[in-house]
């Protein structure tokens, strides 16, 4: 961003032509994208956020998205439960700052997303016959089912656990990212730990301005998270009930 000098008076005709002209030219920068600051936060010279606020998807976007991904960065994205604030599962320094922007204990893992069972192939040690009757049945969908993770998973994510949670949301705007990617998302609610969960841009856009690098803005969510379970010697174990029954 162009750095601006504070004026005082707003009224002087220096600072009106000054002013418009630096509005015009970030305004043609960045008309496709809903930047987190105002034009009182440029002229006053107000440190502003630089997270970028999309309310579609293309192709140009998804590799902005990648390139995030890629170094360690976090982004935020709605879901068919509640928005997430996600990051590379492979990434144990973006893990961290993902447990950081959230206030997250670290003692309670995060899940992840992904969008093919043969993605959660890489992660698991193993898919029973229940567990992949479960996936073909509610994959895609709200239901989240923790495995044996294999060992190459980062025990950062897991908070030294030995196993995983994994979900297919049924979201076309997560599916489109998740595609994206050659790599699962570690993936938790856009809220600080304890807090509501998030299900518009305007419920966690000030908790997380400063911490994430792109926010996709799918309108508003649901406010039910996923079903949790776990399957023992052929049992179902409902670990948290959300909206889907089982």
């Amino acid at each position: 961003m162009k750095e601006c000098k504070k004026i005082d008076n707003l009224n002087a005709p220096e600072a009106r032509s000054k002013d418009l002209a630096l509005f015009l030219y970030l305004y043609s920068q960045y008309s496709n994208i809903k930047q987190y600051y105002s034009l009182y936060d440029i002229i006053t010279s107000k440190e502003v956020s630089l997270v970028k606020i999309y309310n579609h998807l293309d192709d140009n976007i998804l590799k902005e998205i990648v390139d995030v991904l890629n170094n360690d960065g976090l982004i935020i994205f709605p879901t068919d439960t509640v928005y997430g604030i996600a990051c590379n599962s492979y990434s144990d320094k973006a893990i961290k700052k993902l447990f950081t922007a959230k206030k997250r204990d670290l003692n309670k893992p995060i899940n992840v997303l992904t969008d093919s069972i043969s993605i959660i192939d890489m992660m698991v040690e193993s898919i029973n016959d229940k567990e992949r009757e479960l996936m073909n049945k509610y994959f895609p969908g709200n239901l989240t089912i923790i495995f044996n993770k294999k060992e190459h998973v980062s025990n950062i994510l897991t908070s030294n656990k030995p196993t995983i949670g994994i979900r297919i949301p049924d979201n076309e705007i997560a599916l489109k990212i998740l595609s994206s990617y050659p790599y699962p998302l570690a993936t938790t609610s856009a809220n600080i730990s304890g807090e509501s969960n998030g299900t518009k841009l305007a419920d966690f856009i000030d908790n997380f301005k400063d911490s994430v690098d792109i926010i996709i803005d799918g309108g508003i969510t649901t406010n039910i998270p996923s079903t949790i379970i776990r399957v023992e010697n052929k049992e179902i174990k409902v670990l948290r009930e959300g909206s889907l029954k089982i």
